[in-house]
């Protein structure tokens, strides 16, 4: 029997996902949905049950009964609520959509518990990814010092007007585009492998130094002390190869050293796993594999260990309605639970004036009275 599944967000990486799930005989789409009527029509082509369901209303999706909802939408609230309803309706969840994994992670793992099905990070998304690669690498024998990014570029003030030509060549929005550059999309994705993982950090926004190789990651930490710390997150920037993500690892084991040595990864007793690609789509199936065949989650958060709060990108005056991730107002850093969630920003009004790459708290912003993400939010438990 195929598995079936709904698709909810049909740009990049929802089409991306519906035509690599063609490619599988014993997997289906049965539904999509947008609220973008051309994105439906980019992806229904794909589409080989010409009977599924196509509709510019998300919640209609789960009306076709099927066993995974993929949410693959730039949305946080709106995809909270609809995974929700999912689960209670026994439907398990595939996130391949990194802000509200990070923000209500939490709270839809406690639904999923509750209803005895499954909600999961995606495992083409870098947060999958490593958190693959550290099950394999624990399985070996050795122990976790980080789990480590690898940035191409960086610039935290960013915003939609200066990266259109970016945006552009890359097929993104230009949110989407200044929120992976200006650090917040990278923040995200660490925060979720770092809450699932229980992993620390270094310093407030992590180290992220420049690098020529991701080997070079060795030299350009404090590894002893990470290692003394229980394991953390970091990134190095403009390393080779690109698009890769890498686990730092430990032994002193003479045997584990010598055999190390031997299979050309260095003498240790700390060693670097390169995985030189993340294939976000391409690796869906994957993810789906997993949840039907082991009935197990590729990832997913129980604790919040760390948080990705507000910083001002420019001089912010009182009143300001600050617009979000990916916006003209605000990038993201990775720290311990302190300031306002970036992830909850949207909308809100700022209390007091800002002064450029200062922090955000709750108590500098006004929600608006019954806001519905802090009901969901107030529901979840560090």
């Amino acid at each position: 029997m195929k598995t079936r599944i709904a698709v909810v967000g049909t740009g990049a990486m929802g089409k991306g996902i519906v035509s690599v799930i063609k490619k599988h005989k014993d997997m289906e789409v049965s539904a999509i949905a947008d609220i973008d009527q051309k994105a439906l029509e980019k992806t229904r082509p794909f589409l080989v049950d010409k009977d599924a369901l196509v509709t510019t209303d998300p919640a209609e999706v789960l009306d076709v009964n099927p066993d995974i909802l993929i949410d693959a939408t730039p949305t946080i609230i709106e995809a909270a609520v609809l995974a929700k309803k999912a689960l209670e309706r026994k439907i398990n969840v595939i996130l391949m959509n990194g802000e509200v994994d990070q923000v209500y992670g939490r709270l839809l793992a406690k639904e999923a518990e509750a209803n005895g099905v499954i909600i999961t990070s995606d495992s083409g998304d870098q947060h999958g990814v490593l958190s693959r690669q550290i099950d394999e690498i624990k399985m070996m024998g050795f122990e976790i010092v980080m789990a480590g990014n690898n940035k191409g570029f960086l610039y935290k003030y960013a915003t939609p007007e200066s990266i259109v030509e970016e945006a552009a060549k890359r097929k993104l929005t230009v949110h989407q585009c200044t929120a992976y550059t200006d650090g917040t999309k990278l923040a995200i994705e660490m925060a979720i492998i770092a809450n699932a993982r229980e992993l620390g950090i270094l310093k407030t926004g992590m180290l992220g130094p420049k690098a020529s190789t991701v080997d070079e990651s060795l030299n350009l930490f404090d590894l002893d002390r990470a290692r003394e710390m229980g394991g953390v997150v970091d990134y190095v920037l403009g390393a080779r190869p690109g698009g890769s993500v890498f686990t730092v690892a430990y032994s002193d084991d003479p045997e584990d050293r010598f055999y190390m040595d031997y299979y050309k990864m260095g003498n240790g007793p700390y060693f670097v796993f390169t995985r030189p690609y993340h294939l976000c789509h391409f690796e869906t199936p994957m993810t789906i594999k997993i949840l039907m065949e082991q009935r197990k989650p590729v990832l997913v958060q129980h604790r919040r260990v760390l948080e990705v709060g507000s910083r001002a990108k420019k001089d912010l005056e009182k009143g300001t309605k600050l617009d979000g991730i990916g916006g003209f107002d605000l990038y993201g850093v990775l720290e311990k639970p302190d300031s306002l969630p970036i992830g909850l920003s949207e909308g809100v009004i700022l209390r007091k004036a800002k002064k450029k790459d200062e922090p955000i708290g709750w108590d500098d912003v006004e929600f608006v009275v019954d806001d519905p993400r802090l009901e969901l939010w107030r529901k979840q438990k560090d």
